[in-house]
C-alpha cells in the first residue's frame, strides 16, 4: 500500500508520484486493463478505422463524403467512453491507496455517475487551454499544470465542474513547474510507446512495401494501436489520480482518515 501519512506541505516528489502511479496499475492490472481497453483502447482504434476507411486510395488521399459525419460520432463516443475511464480509474486509484481491491463493476459505476460532468471538464478546460497556447504560449501550458487534476477533485471531492477548476489550482500551486516536468515525461512515454507500435505493425506485415494508409488499414497495426492508446489513457489517468492524492498530503496533511472517507 502507498505510504499517505500526513506531512507538512512541500514540494512535490515526482519519483514518489511516478513510483506510486506504476505500484497502482501492478496492482490492478487487470482491472484497469480491461477498463482501458474496452474504454479507451477500443474507441480509439473505431475512430483510426473510420478515419483510414474513409481517405480514397489514391496519390492525393482524398475524403470520401462520409469522412467527417463518421468522425464526429466516433469522436463523441469517445469523449463520453473517456470520461467514464477518468471517473473510473480515479475511484480505483482512491481505492487502492485505501488498501482495498476495487472491482470493475464499481469503478465502472462510478465512472458512469460522474462521466456528464467530466465531459463538460474536459471541454471547458481544452478550450480555454488551446486559446492560451494559441494567443501566448506559458499561459495556456500553466493553465494545462493548475488544471491537472481538475477531474479527480470533481469525482472525489464532489466540487461540481467549476469548483473542481479551483480546486486543483489551490493543490497544484507551488508546484506547477514540477507538474510541467511530470507532463513532459508522460508525452515522452506516448511518444515512444506509439513509436514502438509503429515499429512492430511494420514487422508483422512481413517487411511488404506499404504507405501510410495501407498501414493503418492493416489488422497488425489496429491491433496495437488499440493496445498503445489503451497504455497510454491507462498511464495518464492513473497518474492524474495519484497526483491528486500526493498535493492533498502536501498541501493539506490529508492521511489514512481522508482516504477512508472519500466514497465512503
Amino acid at each position: 500500500m502507498t505510504d499517505v501519512t500526513a506531512r507538512p506541505a512541500g514540494k512535490l516528489d515526482i519519483g514518489q508520484v511516478i513510483g506510486g502511479t506504476f505500484s497502482v496499475i501492478r496492482r490492478n492490472l487487470v482491472t484497469f486493463g480491461i477498463l482501458s481497453l474496452v474504454l479507451s483502447g477500443v474507441p480509439s482504434a473505431i475512430v483510426a478505422g473510420l478515419q483510414a476507411a474513409n481517405i480514397e486510395p489514391d496519390a492525393a488521399f482524398s475524403l470520401r463524403p462520409g469522412y467527417f459525419q463518421a468522425m464526429g460520432y466516433s469522436g463523441l463516443v469517445a469523449l463520453i467512453t473517456g470520461a467514464v475511464l477518468q471517473g473510473a480509474i480515479v475511484f480505483g486509484t482512491v481505492q487502492d491507496m485505501n488498501a482495498r481491491r476495487p472491482s470493475v463493476a464499481e469503478c465502472l459505476a462510478t465512472g458512469l455517475r460522474s462521466f456528464l460532468p467530466l465531459i463538460g471538464l474536459s471541454i471547458l478546460a481544452g478550450v480555454a487551454v488551446v486559446f492560451g497556447l494559441f494567443f501566448l504560449v506559458v499561459p495556456g501550458i500553466m493553465m494545462a499544470c493548475a488544471w491537472c487534476v481538475a477531474a479527480p477533485a470533481l469525482v472525489a471531492d464532489r466540487t461540481g465542474v467549476f469548483g473542481a477548476f479551483s480546486r486543483s489550482a489551490e493543490l497544484t500551486r507551488g508546484n506547477r513547474w514540477r507538474i510541467f516536468g511530470l507532463f513532459l515525461l508522460v508525452v515522452v512515454i506516448a511518444v515512444v510507446i506509439s513509436a514502438v507500435v509503429g515499429v512492430v505493425a511494420r514487422m508483422l506485415t512481413l517487411g511488404r512495401s506499404m504507405n501510410a494508409l495501407e498501414l493503418a488499414r492493416s489488422p497488425a497495426h489496429i491491433v496495437l494501436n488499440l493496445i498503445s492508446n489503451a497504455l497510454t489513457a491507462l498511464i495518464s489517468s492513473t497518474g492524474g489520480a495519484v497526483l491528486y492524492v500526493e498535493l492533498r498530503r502536501l498541501r493539506e496533511g490529508a492521511g489514512p482518515q481522508w482516504l477512508a472517507e472519500i466514497f465512503s
